[in-house]
């Protein structure tokens, strides 16, 4: 209840007897009243003397200078003091004149002190709620800009009615430009690794009626193109009915936040992608770091160790010293360094190699241990696989049966195996450091290093050396002798290496020379009975060609001329054999022309001969010649025979040609033709069946070509 005593009153009355009856009633009513007749004197008692009044009863009409409504808005804008007017008027328009003033109360005059007195109380309690909800919201405006996170207030419709300073420093946007825009106009946010737009959260909270918040890297871009790494959440304004009447956005900005935790991921990524155990533990040795390496190479994940104790996890074997002393050190002098041996978790054994060092913090004050391991299980595993293996090189070496000398780019000798001390005669204690020129002879000597000099600059890895790959040596003795040899180099922290493989070749070359020897006499005894043979044959050869020209029936002439031609082409083939340079194969374009020429003049019909024979070189074994020479003889002996009764121009045609890995043989004749009844399958005559035959036997084809002109095509795959 609002208490009346020692509340002061203005009354601005013009009409004097009414002013002193309305005056009297409000002092019988417990209100202290000053009275004025007109706006001005009101105006001067509260704005110029600063009178202290608790209310102002205000007349409308105040006859000549301002009326009620003036003063009033001329006293408000100076100072905030409950107005209720008075007045005789009803008339709606004016009292409503009066609400865009004031809304303190409108009493009509002569309705009574009653109704009078409950107004002005009415003016008191509302002004108090006013000041009260004032003061309230003064106090949320100094909370709204001394909180250093951003706030937003929307309406129902998502437009913006509020801002605090930190709120227009992050978007850009300032309070009066931002009121009466949509929210996601001035508060526009995106994914920070896909740029793509994020929902904004003020359009969730009106879509759900819920709290939400904002989803993990989110970048609000401002109005000036600044990015801000922020977090928010979004809440309804409800009113008492629990009706959502907008929306409350706070975020704040987490850029410096976000950057130290992504300086912390990377750290971290890092660490889990190095190659070595990385292990943190406080100083009671338990566990709060484990790496990917180290889930590796102890086979134990993170989450099974966090928070034991290492020395229970990782059984150790510091070789030299004790899990304590090897702490004590650290902690005396910093670090450890060394090398141990530890169970993994299926309890096969790690050789580690480790650093353990203490773990400080800002303020350089140890907080535990961080120990780095490096597997080096496989290095020593290699280690001993390469001592092996130069064991197994050195037995190697000294077993080979070849000399096997190294040399530096001084030619001063490092490598000198059993081999070697066999073959030249000399220790191989006493030839280390000894220059190579002691092995060669010296009118070599000269010629040998510039061989290696000009070696060295092709980068060549291995090849022969000298002409043919021999050169000579010189033994302890002062002996010379023949070696072969074969000279390699490689590169070892930049000075090139050499080594030459030698062997002695003095026994070899003897035998060489041996060999070549037979074979020469070989080759004589060879030719000596291939001259014979053809000597023989061309005898048989004549005796056939003398008894074919006394004989006088032609039939029996035939024969034996035939006999004669198949014996011609064998002496053609010795011939060629005879003074071929190779052993048992005579070049198809030597061998061809002379037994095409030879079988045709054996019969005395003069025959004009055309042959087409393939330019490149062909070799054929004696064997397959001396079938084909036989099957040619037969086919110029059946032109011969059965060809040219009634043909002057008598010729006979052979092209032989190569397609891929196939020789053709063609032959024909311009003579009456091959009969449609002749075929190779069923052939009466000797002389086609022995063509068939000899065609199976060097497994070739042979076939009667009609069209254009009958010929006989024989295919060989070479």
């Amino acid at each position: 209840m609002t208490v009346v005593a020692d509340k002061s009153i203005l009354l601005v009355e013009d009409e004097a007897i009414l002013a002193m009856f309305e005056k009297n009633q409000l002092e019988q009513g417990g209100y202290l009243v000053t009275h004025v007749s007109n706006g001005e004197n009101a105006i001067h008692l509260i704005i110029r003397e600063e009178k202290p009044f608790d209310l102002i009863l205000m007349d409308i009409d105040l006859g000549r200078g301002l009326d009620g409504t003036q003063t009033a808005t001329e006293i408000l804008n100076y100072k905030e003091i409950p107005v209720v007017f008075l007045s005789s008027h009803t008339e709606r328009e004016i009292v409503k004149k009066t609400e865009t003033i004031t809304s303190y109360g409108y009493v009509v005059k002569n309705s009574g002190f009653t109704v009078l007195d409950a107004s002005i109380k009415m003016a008191f309690k509302l002004f108090e709620a006013n000041e009260l909800t004032k003061s309230k919201k003064e106090h949320l405006e100094t909370v709204l800009h001394s909180i250093g996170d951003g706030v937003i207030a929307t309406d129902s419709d998502g437009k913006v009615i509020r801002m605090n300073p930190i709120a227009e420093k992050l978007t850009g946007w300032t309070h009066d430009e931002a009121v009466g825009h949509n929210v996601s106009e001035v508060f526009q946010i995106v994914n920070v690794k896909t740029r793509s737009l994020v929902e904004n959260p003020v359009d969730i909270v009106l879509r759900t009626n819920s709290i939400v918040g904002l989803a993990n890297h989110t970048v609000l871009l401002s109005k000036d193109g600044s990015e801000y790494q922020i977090s928010d959440s979004g809440s309804p304004i409800k009113d008492l009915n629990g009706d959502t009447r907008g929306v409350v956005l706070v975020f704040r900005d987490i850029t410096a936040e976000y950057n130290v935790q992504s300086h912390i991921a990377k750290q971290a990524n890092m660490l889990n992608n190095v190659l070595d155990a990385v292990i943190g533990t406080d100083f009671n040795h338990r566990i709060n770091y484990w790496n990917k390496a180290a889930e590796k190479i102890y086979l134990w994940k993170a989450e099974e160790v966090m928070g034991k104790s290492v020395l229970e996890i990782l059984k150790t074997d510091y070789l030299q010293l004790t899990s304590d002393q090897v702490i004590g050190k650290v902690n005396m002098e910093g670090s450890f360094i060394g090398e141990v041996i530890q169970f993994a978790k299926d309890g096969n054994i790690r050789n580690i190699e480790i650093n353990q060092v203490l773990l400080n913090d800002e303020s350089d004050l140890p907080i535990g241990y961080i120990t780095v391991g490096r597997d080096i299980s496989e290095r020593l595993n290699a280690m001993k696989q390469i001592r092996e293996s130069e064991a197994k090189l050195t037995q190697i070496i000294e077993s080979a049966m070849d000399a096997i000398i190294s040399i530096d780019q001084s030619k001063k000798i490092i490598l000198f195996n059993g081999a070697a001390e066999k073959m030249f005669g000399y220790e191989s204690l006493d030839m280390i450091g000894q220059s190579l020129d002691r092995l060669i002879p010296l009118d070599f000597r000269n010629q040998h290093d510039s061989h290696i000099d000009s070696f060295s600059k092709t980068g060549v890895s291995r090849r022969a050396m000298g002409a043919l790959g021999q050169i000579r040596g010189l033994r302890s003795n002062g002996e010379e002798f023949p070696i072969e040899a074969s000279i390699s180099q490689i590169s070892v922290k930049g000075e090139k290496l050499f080594t030459v493989i030698l062997r002695d070749v003095s026994v070899r070359n003897l035998a060489e020379s041996k060999i070549q020897k037979l074979l020469h006499e070989k080759e004589n005894i060879l030719k000596e009975i291939l001259h014979r043979v053809k000597n023989n044959m061309s005898s048989i050869f004549t005796l056939l060609t003398l008894q074919a020209r006394s004989q006088t029936e032609t039939a029996t002439q035939t024969i034996l001329y035939e006999a004669a031609g198949r014996v011609k082409s064998m002496i053609v083939l010795y011939d060629k054999l005879y003074h071929s340079a190779t052993d048992n194969t005579v070049s198809l374009q030597d061998y061809f022309p002379a037994i095409f020429e030879e079988i045709v003049s054996i019969f005395p019909k003069n025959v004009q001969l055309k042959m087409d024979i393939l330019q490149e070189p062909i070799e054929l074994n004696a064997k397959l010649l001396s079938s084909l020479g036989i099957i040619l003889n037969e086919m110029i002996t059946n032109s011969m025979k059965h060809a040219f009764n009634d043909i002057t121009n008598a010729q006979i045609c052979l092209k032989i040609f190569r397609e891929d890995k196939k020789l053709y043989l063609e032959y024909s004749d311009n003579g009456a033709g091959i009969p449609e009844s002749i075929s190779m399958e069923h052939s009466p005559g000797f002389g086609l069946q022995l063509i068939g035959m000899l065609v199976d036997q060097i497994e070739g084809k042979i076939s009667i070509v009609r069209n254009p002109i009958p010929k006989f095509l024989l295919e060989l795959s070479l």
